[in-house]
């Protein structure tokens, strides 16, 4: 029986950047989906119609989670999670100074990972950290 010998890595071993998004999964009736104008198993970028979605996610649907996203962002985590081994994926991005910077901090630092977050600070707040709304009905996402 062949026997696997697991070397622990140095902390900070594995480094990405790239563009952070946190992903807010819900799920929810038919009737959100349709208020907003969505169909089902699709995928869009949001528009002026779609701005107050998040909101609605977070004040109406309290079975709402956070995911750090993006895709290496999710491949650090999958690293860190393959590995068993906090710490050992340090993650640069840039977000934005709002309360969304701090939920996708607590949700990538959960995930193991060592974070570097640039973040801009826009006088007129109009630049804000990457959102995704994963809008669950049934068995379609």
């Amino acid at each position: 029986m062949a026997s696997v010998t697991r070397e622990k890595l140095d902390d900070g071993t594995i480094f990405g950047i790239g563009n952070p998004l946190l992903d807010i999964s819900a799920e929810v009736p038919t009737t959100l989906l349709e208020s907003y104008n969505l169909k089902a198993n699709d995928a869009i970028l949001a528009g002026e119609e779609h701005k107050d979605l998040n909101e609605t996610i977070l004040c109406d649907f309290p079975n709402h989670h956070f995911v750090a996203g993006g895709s290496t962002q999710n491949s650090m985590r999958a690293a860190t999670w393959l590995l068993q081994q906090p710490g050992v994926c340090v993650y640069m991005g840039c977000v934005g100074q709002d309360k969304y910077h701090q939920l996708l901090h607590d949700a990538a630092t959960k995930a193991g990972l060592t974070l570097s977050y640039q973040v801009y600070v826009d006088p007129e707040g109009h630049v804000q950290t990457g959102t995704c709304a994963v809008l669950i009905t049934g068995n379609n996402r």
